[in-house]
């Protein structure tokens, strides 16, 4: 008999939370947008609490439990607890310590791996987060270039840093290529220091660079829009990109945290065949695990260091061996090519199966994205950019995200973030997603919504 499906517990905890987190989460990231289930307020609701994950799967504190798809934003790559990855964990933290403050062989040995496996690494930074990874990154370009200013794209982001932090999710009617501010408290001035762009758009960029490659240290990309629902380059773009920079001495940055040995072992660099001066990881290097690297040209990275000229990079938890570990664990499972062919199957599968479904319910629908991540769009026409993305049926999607979690499957409640698949979903797995999305897309079609408020589930 199939469990009534409730998610109770976790709005109760939610107005907890509310009293001692400010806006009840650690991450705005993980306040759930569906007010499906309970309303909070306008433009966010509860977070799902979760109680335990392993492999594929996930289960929260209602009991529910569904095949995971958003595998914590991207970084379980192997699978949750993964055995190899948990093993070296534990023999690390309680055999050799957490942290040190000094060095030690495991970083040479993670780092020789990591420069392995990366087209562009020639030596290599760990620190703890993608955002301090990004953050790095412009500030290596800046010294290297003796420029400030830094070219980004509309439906990017890189982190929660102030440099970088405009124009990640603008509002579809903001004009174009005026920067957006997305936080309270960045500093108005910053914004001279960054001009935005409209990603997939030749002529455009190459005009811009032209007329302020005095002042332009670097150009930074995700070379997949990873935060826009996995939007690809055009043909020709991301080398484009990097012909554009060798031409008017700009740096190019790829901001792999999400592509980054998740789409393949090189990532998109050995994906679209092009490597830029420099390139940020995170997510998918440690399985989860809290690990960053600025990676590159070694006359770049060699900026990098202590005195006159250099630049600084420092922090207490950077390269520490307990994330060290994970890291080393998940690289050598990673260089197993059994675990990409893996994953380029299901995920074959996975998508020409809910085409299938989508198909025969006549809907408008496309998937955008890679082996690995994806995510699927209610729209016919083209998306090359962030702007296109306005079309897509969003009501919809959100429907159907609701009811494929009352069936057992977990997708993200925003369709900008997209759909992660991991080396322990399995056959079982991809029978009971592709059963959930028939049912889901049947359900949304034809049933009416009504909110519940969130005040009378919390009491």
């Amino acid at each position: 008999m199939k469990k009534h499906f409730s998610l109770n517990k976790s709005c109760k905890l939610y107005a907890k939370a509310l009293k001692y987190l400010p806006a009840g989460v650690n991450s705005n990231a993980r306040l759930w947008r569906n007010p499906r289930f309970c309303y909070v307020g306008p433009g966010a609701t509860a977070s799902i609490f979760i109680k335990r994950a392993y492999g594929s799967h996930i289960w929260d504190v209602d009991d529910n439990e569904y095949v995971d798809y958003r595998l914590g934003f991207g970084p379980v790559i192997l699978g949750h607890s993964y055995p190899a990855v948990e093993k070296a964990v534990i023999k690390q933290s309680q055999n050799n310590g957490t942290i040190y403050g000094m060095n030690s062989e495991l970083e040479l040995e993670v780092a020789e791996k990591f420069v392995r496996a990366v087209p562009c690494a020639e030596t290599a930074r760990f620190s703890s987060s993608g955002t301090e990874a990004t953050l790095h990154a412009i500030r290596l370009a800046r010294a290297y270039t003796n420029k400030k200013v830094i070219l980004k794209f509309e439906g990017h982001y890189h982190g929660w840093q102030d440099y970088l932090l405009f124009s990640a999710h603008p509002p579809y009617t903001w004009p174009e290529r005026k920067p957006y501010f997305h936080s309270a408290g960045v500093p108005k001035e910053i914004e001279k220091f960054i001009l935005v762009e409209r990603w997939n758009d030749f002529e455009s960029i190459e005009k811009t660079v032209r007329a302020h490659h005095k002042e332009i240290a670097a150009i930074i990309t995700e070379p997949i829009m990873g935060n826009s629902g996995g939007i690809t380059p055009l043909p020709g773009y991301l080398k484009f990109l990097r012909e554009l920079c060798d031409r008017y001495d700009i740096l190019l940055i790829f901001d792999e945290v999400k592509t980054g040995f998740r789409i393949a072992f090189g990532g998109a660099q050995e994906l679209y065949k092009v490597e830029p001066h420099i390139a940020t990881y995170a997510k998918a290097l440690g399985n989860g695990y809290v690990i960053s690297a600025v990676t590159g040209e070694r006359d770049i990275m060699n900026f990098f260091g202590v005195g006159p000229g250099k630049v600084t990079h420092s922090g207490t938890y950077n390269a520490n061996p307990v994330s060290l570990a994970a890291a080393n664990a998940t690289l050598d499972e990673l260089s197993n090519k059994i675990v990409y062919k893996h994953l380029q199957s299901y995920n074959k599968r996975l998508i020409d199966g809910i085409k299938k479904i989508g198909s025969e319910a006549g809907l408008p629908l496309q998937i955008l994205g890679v082996s690995g991540m994806f995510q699927i769009f209610y729209d016919r026409r083209p998306i090359h950019n962030y702007v296109d993305l306005r079309n897509s049926i969003k009501e919809f999607y959100v429907k159907v995200q609701y009811e494929l979690l009352r069936e057992g499957v977990m997708i993200d409640a925003d369709n900008q973030e997209c759909i992660y698949t991991s080396y322990s979903h399995n056959e079982k797995d991809l029978k009971k997603t592709l059963d959930a999305f028939k049912n889901a897309i049947e359900k949304a079609s034809k049933t009416e919504y009504h909110v519940t408020p969130f005040s009378q589930i919390a009491d």
